[in-house]
């Protein structure tokens, strides 16, 4: 591939090396007093606090402080942190700080609780966790902090914000004592700069280790499809636990040199207010959301900046059409993230038509001579309507361990979890659908044996299975049937208890419960979900 935007930057006091924190140093040193990052402006509303902004070079000195003070502690290079934090501009400095000081950084997402903490925990054995005091009414470190007492490999528990519980290390404190006491130079990389988490069929928690070169690659790839440069702001309201909050927001700012503006997911008049207060001129969302966006005229008000607007798949059907036009000035794209492994980018031609997922290698020049970032295809095993497993390689697809669901095959393709077919309209492209034994639920990827195991655990039922209903803003909503015991009484608010008391994340719990008289398997013993539905 050519050379990444950010290799034309002059090099100055001395050599900056290439990585994802030397591009933020880079930045600091050629413009050190444009703005860099921004928080959401609803930051205190969600107890975290007065929203904050950083320069280029306050950014940069935050990373050292946070980096000085994570060394200080005695994390050495190859360690591992667990970060769970909100969609602040803390949370790209904390990565940031963490690959200065050689670590690597596993992401939990901020819907997660001990249930699950604890198990990416055991997985992954961080020397450290990292949260916030207080968010919308939850006590994150307090959970953090519970978590850490039953996993031997976690040292420290650190926190951003007031009122920290005891024993919690205040990391703002980090920032102020060690601002401007000099720069902290990275070490070579030990292992993984980035662990995030997905699912597969059968497996409820897998864990994706993320080289810097992929997570480069990324950027890169959404950075010249998109045409970013200097003068963007990006409006990132996806978290950055997951490929699309990585490929929008992360890398592709520190690429471009952009300006990134945070928003915590996802508040409507938070967002519309913000996208013509920063003055965005990228920013990516669902389609319904981008169509209501439109019907509400808020690109169509002078100061709205917006120049390039993505729809999201969801996972739960095709992108669908934009029935409202942005206007002239916008440009359209689509966001493929493919089993949480990576993100497809691709520009549209028409605004209200969507690009389709091409089959085979995807070029981001239209002539097919530039870089190849990405490759899909079928698997050998097809079902009845012609669908195979769609399969992805590329330097943006990270590699699962070996023997798992993640292994890459001889040929170094992986394994998304959803499936696909020729759309016989459309020459080489796709037609996607989701596995049906893994759910999508707010951008997460989630084994459905995982929600039987818990809903058949409630000691009132003989047996029970989730089941979904498409929702084209939040991926799937969960429902449970359940085979009550005789007598016992079946009630939502009893299992939604027993759910909170073993910590389990709010997502987790079903929208409402339903009462068959079977759970319908196949020979193999898996549930055989359509078949719930007929018996309603």
């Amino acid at each position: 591939m050519s050379t990444l935007p950010a290799e034309n930057i002059e090099r100055k006091e001395g050599s900056v090396p290439l990585t994802a924190e030397g591009l933020l140093r880079r930045r600091a040193i050629q413009k050190p007093n444009v703005m860099a990052l921004s928080d959401p402006p609803n930051r205190q509303a969600l107890g975290l606090g007065i929203p904050r902004s950083f320069t280029y070079q306050e950014a940069d000195a935050a990373v050292d402080a946070l980096a000085a003070a994570f060394v200080e502690l005695g994390l050495r290079p190859g360690d591992t942190i667990a970060v769970q934090l909100p969609n602040l501009a803390l949370s790209p400095l904390t990565m940031l700080a963490a690959w200065r000081a050689g670590l690597s950084v596993a992401a939990l997402p901020m819907l997660w609780r001990g249930h699950e903490i604890g198990k990416a925990c055991a997985e992954v054995e961080p020397k450290a966790l990292i949260g916030v005091s207080g968010f919308a009414g939850e006590t994150p470190t307090e959970t953090l902090r519970a978590v850490a007492t039953n996993q031997f490999s976690v040292a420290f528990v650190l926190g951003f914000g007031s009122g920290l519980p005891q024993g919690v290390i205040s990391l703002d404190e980090a920032i102020d004592a060690r601002r401007g006491l000099g720069q902290v130079e990275a070490p070579a990389r030990v292992g993984p700069a980035m662990i995030t988490f997905t699912a597969r069929a059968g497996w409820p928690l897998l864990a994706i280790a993320r080289n810097e070169d992929e997570l480069l690659a990324q950027g890169a790839m959404t950075v010249l499809a998109l045409d970013l440069d200097t003068r963007d702001v990006i409006l990132n309201p996806y978290p950055l636990t997951g490929p699309v909050g990585l490929s929008l927001g992360l890398l592709p700012w520190l690429i471009s040199g952009a300006t990134l503006a945070q928003h915590h997911p996802f508040d409507y008049a938070v967002f519309a207010d913000q996208l013509i207060a920063t003055g965005a001129t990228v920013t990516a969302l669902p389609s319904p959301v981008l169509a209501e966006l439109a019907k509400d005229g808020v690109p169509q008000r002078p100061q709205c900046r917006l120049r390039r607007a993505g729809a999201v798949w969801t996972g739960v059907e095709q992108v669908e059409r934009l029935a409202v036009p942005f206007g002239d000035a916008t440009e359209f794209f689509d966001l493929y993230p493919l089993g949480d492994l990576a993100c497809v980018v691709l520009k549209r031609e028409t605004p209200s038509d969507p690009t389709p997922l091409p089959l085979g290698k995807i070029y981001l020049e239209e002539n097919g001579d530039g870089a190849v970032f990405a490759e899909t295809k079928l698997g050998a095993q097809r079902d009845s309507e012609g669908y195979g497993e769609i399969l992805l390689s590329g330097p943006v697809v990270p590699r699962g361990a070996a023997e798992a669901p993640l292994d890459p095959d001889g040929n170094g393709f992986v394994a998304t979890g959803l499936r696909g077919k020729l759309d016989g309209t459309r020459g080489m492209s796709l037609c996607l659908k989701g596995d049906p034994e893994l759910l999508r639920h707010g951008g997460l990827s989630i084994a459905a044996c995982e929600f039987d195991e818990l809903y058949r655990s409630y000691p009132g039922f003989l047996d029970a299975a989730c089941f979904v209903l498409p929702d084209p803003l939040i991926g799937d909503r969960v429902f449970a049937a359940v085979v009550p015991r005789p007598g016992e009484p079946v009630s939502l608010e009893a299992l939604n208890r027993f759910l909170e008391e073993r910590r389990v994340a709010p997502y987790k719990f079903p929208d409402k419960i339903v009462v068959v008289r079977h759970i319908p398997r196949d020979d193999d013993g898996r549930v055989i979900r359509k078949e719930i539905l007929t018996q309603l």
